[in-house]
């Protein structure tokens, strides 16, 4: 029995993984629309973009921060599982990979660290406290570090999703891959919002995204239902 409930769960999440894809499309493309669209910062794009390309220098030409990315990944899920309400009882990182025993778990806890930038978040906070504090001076720095540490998590998030990743196989690729996609997608706007657009609407983004997605669904719908209506 409990075999065959595994098996119904495995399906639906199966299921549920595809019924995410049009959302994926929709706000993959609302993003695009957004960037062309929206009036930025001055000054605060380049800064920016100029962390990003730091680190993709940094990563291809210098020592990988493998150690970095795992105890941010591992963060990150004590992060997620306490703001679910759940507590940390241990917790280990090494180059060789980390764990962290936490007593609530949940498909957000486990995929958290690939669609969740921490270190950028951090950066952004900084960001933001450095305004607070009329740091002018500081407030690139910060911009600059938040563009690569972003370029961070891309690469190296792309990187470990090709290795085999118990939390990917806990809830499975079907599902876990899509999921990802779209968080990424839908807190990239976030960062947009709260570092580079100087005037943009977030609630807007996601209603927008949501529109875009359910008329592709109705797309699809109405094409798998013309071959019958004939």
């Amino acid at each position: 029995m409990p075999g065959k409930s595994s098996l119904i769960t495995r399906m639906g999440k199966v299921l549920l993984g595809i019924a995410l894809l049009p959302f994926c499309i929709g706000f993959a493309w609302q993003l695009a629309v957004t960037l062309v669209n929206i009036v930025y910062r001055p000054l605060v794009p380049y800064w920016f973009a100029g962390g990003f390309i730091l680190y993709i220098i940094i990563h291809f030409v210098f020592r990988k921060p493998i150690m970095s990315y795992v105890v941010g990944h591992e963060l990150t899920h004590a992060l997620f599982a306490v703001l679910f309400g759940g507590s940390v009882k241990s917790f280990h990182a090494s180059e060789k990979g980390g764990q962290v025993r936490i007593t609530k778990s949940n498909f957000v806890i486990t995929l958290a660290p690939y669609f969740f930038p921490l270190y950028t978040f951090f950066a952004v906070a900084g960001y933001w406290l450095a305004r607070a504090a009329d740091a002018s001076l500081l407030e690139p720095w910060l911009v600059l570090i938040s563009g690569a540490a972003f370029a961070f998590h891309i690469i190296l998030t792309l990187i470990f999703l090709q290795t085999d990743q118990n939390d990917i196989n806990e809830h499975g690729a079907f599902f876990s891959y899509p999921l990802i996609f779209l968080f990424n997608i839908v807190l990239t706007a976030l960062l947009i919002r709260l570092l580079l657009a100087q005037d943009m609407g977030y609630l807007a983004f996601l209603i927008d995204g949501i529109i875009k997605s359910m008329g592709l669904i109705s797309l699809g719908v109405s094409k798998l239902y013309e071959p019958i209506a004939k």
